[in-house]
């Protein structure tokens, strides 16, 4: 295998991600009801929610899409330790799912309050809601990049043959990377989540 490994490079979506979400919860805890007009009416935090829903979806789609059907491919066509660690991937990728579906939710509910902003100013209601949420979707995501990194990347890469991550590694490239996105619409839904299917 050579040069970077698709593992490393999914852990440093993570840090992107994360360090994507720090910023947005700095800027919604500094909202006050009543101060959408310095916001731009609530449009600059709309965007930011859009860029952070954006980079969900192509992470997502790289996991679901690029690494864990590969996986699962490779396990049943007999990986190195594939009668230990087969099922037990299977059930922790399914879990994977449920979290990437259930960030994909709060991703939408905090866009849909900024666009309600934008629209109607930022009343203290929807401003406690949207405080509430970004803390929520900061836990989850914390737990579910903690769970990949320290778990579940670290089983496929002792348990996957060189050439089956360079496998991986070239599935990622064909799906591409957040770092390949251009400032377009809303995501398409489909897929195996809502932020993870479509095409780019």
């Amino acid at each position: 295998m050579a040069g970077k490994s698709p593992f490393e490079d999914l852990k440093e979506e993570h840090v992107a991600l994360l360090t994507e979400m720090n910023e947005l919860q700095s800027t919604v805890r500094g909202l006050m009801g009543g101060e959408a007009g310095s916001l731009g009416g609530g449009a600059v935090l709309r965007d930011e929610l859009g860029m952070f829903q954006r980079q969900l979806r192509i992470h997502f789609r790289r996991e679901e899409e690029g690494l864990f059907p590969e996986a699962t491919r490779m396990i049943s066509e007999g990986a190195q330790g594939a009668d230990v660690f087969g099922s037990f991937f299977g059930e922790e990728a399914e879990d994977d799912m449920s979290a990437h579906a259930a960030l994909a939710r709060r991703a939408d509910e905090m866009l849909d309050i900024a666009v309600q902003m934008e629209d109607a100013g930022a009343d203290e209601s929807s401003v406690q809601k949207l405080r509430a949420l970004a803390a929520l979707t900061s836990e989850l995501l914390q737990r579910h990049a903690a769970k990949e990194d320290t778990l579940i990347f670290p089983m496929l890469e002792k348990g996957l043959k060189p050439d089956q991550v360079d496998q991986v590694s070239e599935r990622l490239k064909e799906i591409g990377s957040d770092r390949d996105l251009s400032d377009q619409g809303s995501p398409e839904e489909g897929g195996l989540t809502q932020l993870g299917g479509g095409s780019e």
